[in-house]
């Protein structure tokens, strides 16, 4: 979790180098900076450096047919886009890193560039060469000077970047006069005073007033942060399982060893040794192997951490892929480590302090153990506790993921301790199905379950907690898969998507309308918008950023529909209210984050100061993790002067096939427009992979929970064995081969799955719908619980499968058992 923020963060903090602030536009990516502003910084008291730069995305001359759009969890990723920056090339390595592989910076006025040398080598390129770009005329020139390591500025876009002279490009790029950031080297006897920098970044606000913001160089990655906050979420809380179908295995390890070793206890005391001594024995081991156990997993989490951290570069692009261990976070693991070693070791502990010498000493192998009521009364409570948490509790916020996170942990202790009456009830039933495998040896076998239901207990719940991950997760994603499906035929709609690397005008509408079987074409432009300060949660910062759609209701509503929420009125009547102007469709997000409903107003900053817009509708809507609000090209055009198009929808006249018009596209338009064409199935198709890619590390916190649930059954197995070592001596001595032996473990352990498999079907249902719940009420979707049996087949494959293979070690152990060392008396 923490290297992956930490990635983000890490990017924009060497990028920034030496800057202490950054003056942005007040809607970055839409808005620009007057030029005139620069001159007006350079002379604040404080500032000994401002360097200006502008930013533009284009495309290699050799690239411009074949361009790619590359997806990641926050949408689109560079691909083969390639971020050219304008800067001064003598001021600004005084603030930004530029670090040099070889070559030199270029010179003012020049027309020379520096690349980074990953995309250079990428693309065949060396100092010397010409880099070819497209530039909204036609094509430009500039000749490579240097090369920049993978450091500071050259992680910049997954150094798919370039920097060149700020007068080249904005003379090629029809910006003059204008900027897109200004970073600031602060005197370092203000910068390193919080309340200093802090006043005069607001003197700064309040010289450049609307014309700019003022922002510290760790808030350029928000938005990116604050669209990953659900999946950290997610990933937190299989840990938190993860840690808990682990304490199930301590308290079975410790268990084990109270039992071989209850004996020994009775004897020490015979001889002098009180409770209090057993009790602080116990713990003392597993004090000693809760250090141990908690230093080696430092070390196996980290390797884990690294290979996890590589896996989300499928999901999350960046550069930067240094493993971040803060010294806290080593510190939490070791706290958490050694704490539940020791409250999962506390009952075995109290249980060896109990016994008492005689009862120790005496033969083994009384092990049938009754239900107590009081354990499973009080599973049936905390189900209620839980549920009446999630279900019927308002939690603040601020803490409503650790409330919902406890209220599930809540129901599966609960389902836990209700796990005996399960035992009891379901071994009847696989008492049958044990026979007809393993015959008569499979009945004894299966009916051995019932003579240790604590310890059977703990083991089907172990079972049961990785089986209902494995369902919940599953349902989950294919959940959320069938509404994404859902959402780009519905709100995207159309059968093919023409895109650019440049903005496309508006005009180039009436041209694609003319290729033989076009039917309709409708524009989408977007832009990242800021919300005013008081609308965040807290009521404080500078405000949270949000994308902002700008579409054409009349085309828009003949190539897709927009699906609203629950409680948003006639969608006649939506479309009407968006279409007057001053109006805005939410996603189910934005209104769940901000407290929005339909009628309310929601504050943006635009060019023409704030302004609030009415809320017409609420929608469903997974662009940028739902952090999205639609308009119309007019209110985009009046309060943000913009126009341009980032991407046309087409649809297709009946009768015409869909690759023919897309070809027919690409023949015209392709290499003059360097226009991208994709069709809905592929389009579809890369985001379903994706969304597999973003679930595949829950995945592996699944597996982790399955590896759990099988040293649970060895563990308990091993435990039975130990105990009835006797008996199965006895058994032996009676004309029982090993044959027979191995099938009576293989049965216990068979019930133990087909128990452990039809409770954790049965919870695995329940926690797919508490998942989907809690992702509506934590981040604000209107998921749909959607049934699917791939899951339940998987559940019950790895229920049986554990259970069979986990038993195999155990089974041959109690196949070797010596008959005269088990039945003889000491």
């Amino acid at each position: 979790n923490q290297s992956t923020l930490d990635s983000i963060r890490r990017v924009f903090d060497r990028a920034a180098g030496q800057a202490n602030l950054l003056i942005v536009p007040v809607n970055q990516g839409s808005d620009v900076l007057e030029e005139a502003l620069l001159a007006q910084v350079e002379r604040a008291e404080g500032v000994e450096v401002a360097t200006p730069s502008v930013k533009v995305q284009t495309l290699l001359a050799s690239e411009a047919e074949s361009w790619q759009i590359a997806f990641t969890i926050n949408g689109l990723a560079s691909g083969n886009v390639l971020d050219l920056y304008g800067v001064d090339p003598v001021l600004d390595p005084e603030v930004r890193v530029y670090q040099l592989s070889m070559g030199r910076t270029p010179d003012p006025e020049a027309y020379e560039v520096l690349l980074s040398r990953k995309f250079a080598q990428e693309r065949s390129l060396q100092i010397g060469n010409d880099l070819v770009v497209l530039t909204p005329d036609s094509q430009a020139r500039l000749e490579i000077v240097g090369l920049l390591a993978e450091e500071g500025v050259g992680l910049l876009n997954d150094g798919v970047v370039a920097f060149a002279p700020l007068s080249v490009i904005q003379d090629l790029y029809g910006r003059g006069g204008e900027l897109d950031e200004i970073a600031l080297r602060i005197d370092p006897a203000i910068s390193g005073d919080t309340r200093q920098i802090e006043l005069l970044k607001e003197s700064l606000a309040g010289r450049i007033g609307r014309r700019g913001q003022v922002i510290y160089p760790a808030a350029r990655g928000q938005l990116v942060t604050q669209m990953l906050a659900t999946y950290q979420q997610g990933l937190a809380f299989f840990s938190m399982i993860a840690i808990f179908v682990g304490a199930f295995l301590i308290y079975n390890t410790f268990s084990m060893t109270v039992v071989e070793r209850t004996r020994e206890i009775g004897m020490l005391r015979a001889i002098g040794m009180n409770r209090w001594h057993v009790l602080g024995m116990v713990l003392a081991e597993a004090g000693m192997l809760s250090v141990v156990g908690s230093i080696l997993g430092l070390g196996t989490g980290l390797l884990l951490a690294r290979s996890l951290t590589t896996l989300m570069g499928a999901v999350v692009t960046s550069s930067e892929s240094v493993l971040s261990v803060p010294w806290q976070g080593l510190v939490q693991s070791v706290v958490v480590g050694i704490g539940v070693t020791l409250s999962a070791a506390l009952l075995p502990a109290v249980q060896a302090a109990r016994i008492s010498p005689l009862e120790a000493l005496r033969a083994r192998g009384r092990s049938v153990q009754a239900v107590r009521p009081t354990i499973w009364v009080s599973g049936l409570a905390l189900l209620f506790v839980g549920w009446a948490a999630l279900y019927r509790l308002e939690w603040r916020p601020e803490i409503n993921f650790q409330a919902g996170s406890a209220s599930v942990l809540v129901i599966l202790f609960g389902a836990t301790l209700t796990v005996s009456l399960a035992v009891i009830g379901l071994e009847r039933l696989t008492r049958p199905l044990a026979g007809a495998l393993y015959g008569d040896e499979g009945q004894l076998g299966s009916a051995n379950i019932r003579r240790s239901v604590g310890r059977t207990t703990l083991t089907v719940a172990s079972l049961m907690v990785a089986l209902t991950m494995i369902i919940g997760v599953g349902s989950l994603a294919y959940s959320f898969e069938q509404d994404m499906v859902t959402w780009v035929d519905t709100a995207l709609g159309g059968d093919l998507y023409v895109r650019s690397p440049m903005t496309m005008r508006a005009s180039f509408a009436r041209q694609l309308e003319n290729i033989p079987g076009v039917a309709v074409v409708t524009p989408v432009r977007y832009l990242t918008v800021r919300l005013t300060p008081g609308m965040s949660p807290a009521g404080e910062g500078e405000g949270d950023s949000l994308f902002f759609a700008a579409i054409d209701p009349w085309t828009f509503r003949q190539v897709g529909a927009i699906e609203f929420a629950a409680g948003s009125g006639d969608p006649e009547q939506n479309w009407a209210r968006l279409a007057r102007g001053d109006a805005l469709f939410v996603s189910t997000v934005v209104a769940d984050r901000y407290g929005l409903s339909q009628g309310d107003r929601i504050s943006l900053l635009t060019r023409r100061g704030e302004h609030a817009f009415t809320v017409a509708g609420v929608m469903i809507d997974f662009t940028g993790q739902g952090y999205i609000v639609y308009s119309t090209y007019a209110d985009l055009q009046r309060w943000f002067g913009e126009g341009g198009v980032d991407r046309f929808t087409v649809k297709i006249a009946p009768g015409y096939a869909v690759s023919s018009v897309a070809q027919e596209i690409e023949t015209r338009y392709a290499a003059r427009r360097h226009i991208s064409v994709q069709t809905s199935e592929v389009f579809k198709t890369n985001i379903l992979n994706l969304l597999g890619s973003s679930f595949r590390l829950f995945d592996v916190l699944n597996l982790i929970g399955v590896i759990i649930g099988a040293l649970g059954v060895i563990n308990t197995l091993v435990m039975n064995v130990v105990e009835r070592q006797r008996e199965i001596g006895g058994l032996r001595s009676l004309g029982m081969t090993r044959r027979q032996t191995t099938q009576m473990v293989l049965a216990e352990s068979l019930a133990m799955g087909l128990i452990g498999g039809v409770y954790g079907l049965g919870f695995g249902y329940v926690v797919a719908k508490i998942m989907i719940y809690a992702m509506n009420e934590l981040n604000g979707y209107d998921l749909q619980f959607i049934f699917t049996p791939g899951p339940y087949l998987l559940g019950v494959l790895i229920a049986l499968g554990i259970s069979q293979l986990a038993a195999l070690y155990p089974a041959r152990r109690a196949a070797a058992v010596n008959i005269i060392e088990a039945i003889k008396h000491e």
